[in-house]
């Protein structure tokens, strides 16, 4: 998995590339982990058009860390998912209470 991270108007955002399955869960929760524990009571965007596939235990993870953000006064938005990842999410329903939206500077504008 490969991770890039950028700041804009003072809000970090994330882009990921890669997939999120065992071999790389781990890395991606403690990715996860982090962020939630040194942006406490901010935004973080999390790009994800760069995600082809992730597994059950990848939302799992997207579903503590949305907690944690949400514990400490932060938000924590998803953007650029793929059609499928973004599927996911709706079978789920996770897209009813995580934040999603379809690009980056939608989601910047949502600030």
């Amino acid at each position: 998995m490969k991770v890039e991270k950028k700041e804009v108007e003072g809000v970090k955002i994330i882009k990921l590339t890669g997939q999120i399955r065992i071999s790389t869960q781990n890395e991606f929760k403690d990715l996860l982990d982090n962020l939630a524990k040194e942006n406490e009571g901010e935004t973080v965007i999390i790009s994800m058009d760069g995600v082809i596939y992730m597994n059950s235990a990848g939302l799992g993870i997207i579903i503590d860390t949305y907690k944690k953000f949400k514990e400490k006064k932060g938000r924590m938005i998803l953007c650029n998912l793929t059609p499928d990842i973004s599927k996911l999410f709706e079978v789920t329903r996770l897209n009813r209470f995580i934040e999603i939206y379809g690009t980056e500077a939608e989601a910047l504008s949502k600030l």
